[in-house]
């Protein structure tokens, strides 16, 4: 698979990468695995998706967050490993909703992640293993924060 090619097929252009923003890794790679940091759904420094499920933000425009945070995670894949090539599948998918205390659909709204990774690796690379939990809040106010752990080729 031609990770490259998939993209402009979805018509995804992934966005240049930003450094970190204290003392950690964009991705570390290490035994024939990347570790990707955590990605917030950003436009550059503009967070797109910012507040609460369960309050200001619906299901739907969480799951529109966690769509971009996963496209920004395959940009720091990227910028961490030089160019997508190696990449085998994506892993693992860890998912943290901003939410209120009794918002319950985290699940729903890691799907915007979990559903763009499938129609991007196909239905066997694209199984994943994936964790969704709410969280009292997260920087900048974003509805979402994602990380991934990724198999490389070889």
């Amino acid at each position: 698979m031609n990770l490259k090619n998939r993209l402009q097929e979805l018509s995804i252009d992934l966005p240049a990468s930003s450094a970190p923003g204290a003392k950690y890794a964009t991705g570390v790679v290490h035994q024939g695995l990347a570790w990707i940091s955590g990605q917030l759904p950003r436009e550059g420094d503009r967070v797109l998706v910012s507040g609460k499920l369960g309050r200001e933000v619906s299901v739907e425009s969480g799951q529109e967050g966690a769509r971009v945070a996963f496209i920004r995670a395959l940009a720091a894949l990227r910028d961490t490993l030089g160019d997508l090539d190696g990449v085998d599948r994506i892993l693992r998918l860890n998912v943290y909703v901003n939410c209120t205390e009794d918002f319950s659909q985290h699940s729903a709204v890691a799907d915007g992640a979990s559903e763009l990774i499938y129609q991007i690796f196909g239905a066997e690379k694209g199984a994943h293993a994936r964790t969704s939990v709410g969280v009292a809040q997260l920087p900048r106010n974003a509805c979402v924060e994602l990380d991934i752990v990724v198999a490389l080729d070889g």
